[in-house]
């Protein structure tokens, strides 16, 4: 009996299993994870808290700014007006002084830089047209004014080409759009040529199914017709809608919906008279003499370059507002599609 006790006194203790051992660790593991998932929930929330009044502050100063920004622009827009139409801007200054046209050139040129939204074709083309006349009016004015006035002209257009093409560039980084190339010429016997690049598409393949038809050349202005290839085959008795297009013409502001899906407009980029080069030779850009040298003695006494650009129509201009009808529509037509997924 004795032995039987002293065999149960040395008997080694029974080890714990995983069980045990989970159920003696279970509180304290419990508030670890508890303590754990506690502190990741509050820098959660404190990083989103965090993010939130950065967003805010983004806000408020990017508002605050373009308010800002607003107001010195319609400071700037204001003084600029009153500049251009003050009778008293320069007392000493005549209709046909030269530095009074300079300064004219000069704000329009501040205006295109500063507000290329704004419609200021009117002021550029009223400029343009003033010195138009003055250029070719031979009893008028001496040599010498004349090719000043010539140069000016050439420096205003210049400013209105640089921003048409601006303009441009920026809508045909847009999905879905197609810039073509077109040359006009006319011969020493009026005869008008149009030549078009009908290989331009865009990487998905879309062409513009645009033809244009030259209708006339002068002094910078291009007349054309813009025949939509579909009205003319649903519409036999259809008649292209013509246009005169300047180096003033802006593509956010002047172009037109021809579909459904595709908005269109043209851009004056170059254009010469080669009987400037007997009379101006001295004041044309030495880069372009020999382009006008080749002009003349190929027989073209009138030549110009234009780009037609298709984008998308769903692309709202600055000056149009989208129609009720046409916004409940697309809604209508986005909830059926969803539907239909």
């Amino acid at each position: 009996m004795c032995d039987e006790q002293h065999q149960k006194q040395e008997a080694p203790p029974k080890k714990k299993d995983l069980w045990d051992i989970m159920q003696a660790l279970g509180p304290a593991l419990i508030a670890a994870t508890v303590a754990i998932m506690g502190s990741i929930y509050s820098y959660q929330q404190a990083q989103m808290t965090k993010a939130s009044e950065m967003r805010e502050v983004y806000t408020k100063i990017m508002t605050e700014r373009e308010s800002s920004d607003n107001n010195i622009r319609a400071s700037m827009f204001q003084m600029l007006f009153n500049a251009m139409f003050d009778k008293d801007i320069d007392s000493a200054d005549t209709p046909d002084s030269i530095s009074l046209i300079k300064k004219r050139v000069m704000f329009l040129d501040v205006l295109s830089r500063n507000f290329d939204t704004v419609d200021i074709k009117p002021l550029f083309e009223d400029l343009d047209g003033e010195l138009t006349k003055k250029i070719y009016n031979d009893k008028s004015y001496s040599d010498g004014a004349q090719k000043d006035y010539f140069a000016m002209r050439s420096e205003l257009r210049r400013i209105g080409r640089n921003l048409s093409v601006k303009q441009l560039n920026a809508l045909a980084s847009l999905p879905g759009t197609v810039v073509k190339s077109i040359v006009l010429l006319e011969d020493k016997n009026k005869n008008l040529m149009v030549m078009q690049d009908e290989s331009s598409a865009n990487s998905s393949g879309d062409t513009i199914p645009v033809e244009i038809k030259a209708q006339g050349l002068d002094d910078g202005k291009v007349e054309i017709a813009l025949e939509y290839q579909k009205t003319k085959v649903s519409d036999k008795g259809f008649k292209a809608p013509s246009f005169i297009i300047t180096f003033y013409d802006m593509p956010y502001i002047d172009n037109s919906v021809i579909d459904k899906d595709m908005r269109v407009g043209v851009v004056l980029t170059k254009y010469a008279t080669t009987k400037d080069l007997d009379l101006f030779r001295d004041r044309i850009d030495k880069r372009l003499i020999n382009d006008y040298e080749d002009l003349k003695s190929g027989g073209i006494t009138k030549y110009a370059e234009l780009r037609l650009i298709r984008f998308p129509a769903k692309y709202t201009g600055h000056r149009d507002r989208p129609y009720l009808q046409e916004i409940l529509q697309d809604l209508i037509t986005e909830e059926k599609t969803k539907k239909k997924g």
